[in-house]
C-alpha cells in the first residue's frame, strides 16, 4: 500500500503503525523520541470466531519478523533506523483468561518445547537462544507472562 500523504510504500502493517505513531510524534513538536514496539505476535490456536489463529499463521508472522529484524531494516519513514520489538511472548500461557487465542502467543508451551519454529534457535547458522531444557512434573500448571527481545549483534 502507499500512504497518501507521504507516498511512502508499506508492504506490511506494522511498519505502516510505527510510521503513523512517529508522525503523531512529530506533530506535537518533538523528533527525538524514538518508537519501540513493546508487544507484538502472533497466536497459534484460538476459538471458532477466532480466524487466522493457527500455527503456520503464527509462524509466518514471527519468522518474517524474525527476518526483518536480523537484517537491521528501518521502516520507510526511517530507513535507517532499526525497529526494536520485543516479541510477545516467550512462552503460552495456560492459565491466562479471555478466549484461547490469549493463551497462544507463545514461541514455546510451557513444558519448553516449541509450538511452531521460526529458526531462533539457528537462522542461517547463527543463534538466537541457547539450548535450554524445562523439567517439570507433568501436572504443574504454569502460568507466565514473558516479552522476549530479540538482539542482533
Amino acid at each position: 500500500m502507499t500512504d497518501p500523504t507521504t507516498n511512502l510504500k508499506y508492504d506490511n502493517m506494522l511498519y505502516a503503525q510505527i510510521d503513523a505513531i512517529y508522525s503523531a510524534i512529530k506533530a506535537m513538536g518533538h523528533t527525538d523520541i524514538e518508537v519501540r514496539v513493546s508487544e507484538t505476535g502472533w497466536p497459534s490456536k484460538g476459538d471458532a470466531d477466532e480466524a487466522g489463529a493457527s500455527p503456520q499463521n503464527a509462524g509466518l508472522y514471527n519468522g518474517n519478523l524474525l527476518k526483518r529484524i536480523d537484517q537491521r531494516q528501518g521502516t520507510p519513514a526511517r530507513p535507517t533506523v532499526p525497529v526494536d520489538v520485543h516479541v510477545f511472548a516467550l512462552f503460552n500461557e495456560n492459565l491466562k483468561p479471555g478466549p484461547t487465542s490469549e493463551r497462544n502467543y507463545g514461541l514455546y508451551y510451557p513444558n519448553g518445547t516449541p509450538v511452531y519454529s521460526i529458526g531462533l534457535q539457528e537462522v542461517e547458522g547463527k543463534g538466537y537462544l541457547p539450548e535450554f531444557t524445562i523439567t517439570s512434573n507433568s501436572n504443574m500448571r504454569v502460568s507466565y507472562f514473558l516479552s522476549y527481545t530479540l538482539v542482533v549483534l
